[in-house]
């Protein structure tokens, strides 16, 4: 029976006023189901959950891929701490782009990007040399930090003036 004190009995079932709505979030997907009778509708919840595969502490529940390392263009090494490899569709073909993730004096996030090639010109040469550029962009900021003068750091004298 329905029990006002005890609420997380009705986990992801809501109270209508013809019954009880059952919903699960998954994936950006809304699962529901509708029942009159509040034991039936915590059965057809139970049953969800395992059809769904999805632990019973919430409603909303995301699952995220397998954490997939990034390797230095050209060889099997990991990447350094920070630094991402980004391929996007542009123009009709893939760009390849090595991003480092820092923050300013202020803690504010950013997003450093260094060009790689386009998939036209794709070369191993090209992405190695984006990756170098931003391999010393990310020690110079970590020793900006480890000397306290972030304050004074400037990522604009990391920008490539002629790019080819």
């Amino acid at each position: 029976m329905y029990n006002p004190n005890k609420p997380f009995e009705l986990r992801n079932i809501k109270k209508n006023p013809s019954g009880f709505q059952i919903q699960f979030i998954v994936d950006g997907k809304s699962h529901s189901a509708f029942e009159t009778d509040i034991e039936k509708a915590k059965a057809i919840r139970d049953k969800m959950e395992r059809k769904l595969n999805i632990p019973s502490k919430g409603a909303f529940h995301r699952r995220f891929p397998k954490n997939k390392t990034s390797r230095i263009p050209g060889t099997n090494k990991p990447m350094a701490c920070g630094i991402t490899l980004r391929t996007y569709k542009r123009q009709g073909s893939n760009t390849h782009e090595v991003l480092v993730h820092w923050r300013d004096y202020t803690g504010k996030k950013h997003v450093k990007t260094f060009y790689g090639c386009s998939e036209t010109r794709y070369t191993r040469k090209k992405m190695k040399t984006a990756y170098d550029r931003a391999l010393t962009f990310r020690k110079a900021y970590e020793q900006a930090v480890l000397d306290k003068t972030l304050k004074h750091f400037d990522p604009g004298s990391f920008d490539l003036k002629n790019p080819d």
